[in-house]
């Protein structure tokens, strides 16, 4: 499964013409082919491990609970 998935999962839009289609398709598949795209997952991931792991995350955390 790709990391962008900008297309797959509108399909059957309203007001959407089929020349559309074509252009966000391809946009979104041009996308996903560069480098950031590739990199976007881990770097994502390190960021919300560090968001958890700050001060006011871990005391959030515990006076949720």
């Amino acid at each position: 499964m790709s990391i962008l998935s900008l297309h797959h999962g509108d399909r059957g839009v309203h007001g959407d013409t089929p020349a559309l289609h074509q252009v966000r398709d391809f946009v979104a598949d041009w996308l996903e082919a560069t480098p950031a795209a590739i990199l976007l997952r881990p770097v994502g991931a390190f960021l919300i491990e560090w968001a958890k792991a700050t001060p006011a995350a871990i005391l959030f955390q515990s006076l949720h609970r």
